[in-house]
């Protein structure tokens, strides 16, 4: 739309898991500071979840609480303040893929301990030794979204200059999108 980019060099999402209780710090800070500080046109944050429930690992970043957002204030306000750098909030939700551990750990491996329940259009783990999410409800799907726009409106609040629905990799959203994941019968 009226967004207008200093170049076309733009920095890809990628999950750094590196975040405690959802809340970004001096890693992500020097991080994207130092993207910032590249040269590139727009940059994007790692995937960010709209929930607890919704993180991929114990390391994912949030957007669900005031310190959350506080936090990604303080670095979308470094970048836009030493360059010239637009900033993208992606904001996401694991479904069916989260509850594991962070990738240095053992990728898509389920926590040993403190895993939390997962979601998904049908019961289908995403590999055989994942976790078997619960097929959502209608009351899911409302909490679900109450959450994405409640996240959409945090980054808002943060200044980012875009936000991005993450669809992809078969996470919640993507889920409902093929019959290898959503088996339903219902109209979703």
């Amino acid at each position: 739309r009226g967004m207008t980019l200093a170049n076309r060099v733009v920095v890809s999402p990628m999950d750094m898991y590196s975040a405690e209780d959802g809340v970004v710090g001096d890693f992500h800070f020097v991080h994207i500071g130092s993207l910032a500080h590249g040269g590139a046109g727009l940059i994007y944050s790692e995937m960010v979840c709209v929930s607890a429930d919704g993180r991929i690992t114990p390391g994912c970043a949030g957007l669900y609480n005031d310190d959350q957002t506080k936090a990604w204030r303080r670095i979308i306000d470094y970048a836009h303040a030493e360059s010239d750098a637009k900033f993208c909030l992606q904001i996401g939700h694991a479904g069916r893929k989260g509850s594991t551990r962070v990738a240095w750990e053992g990728m898509d491996q389920q926590l040993e301990t403190g895993n939390w329940p997962v979601i998904a259009p049908s019961p289908i783990p995403f590999y055989p030794f994942s976790q078997t999410p619960r097929e959502m409800i209608r009351e899911d799907m409302d909490q679900v979204s109450g959450e994405f726009a409640a996240a959409a409106r945090r980054a808002i609040d943060t200044g980012a200059d875009m936000i991005e629905l993450h669809m992809a990799h078969g996470y919640l959203l993507s889920g409902f999108l093929t019959p290898v994941s959503n088996q339903r019968t219902d109209d979703y």
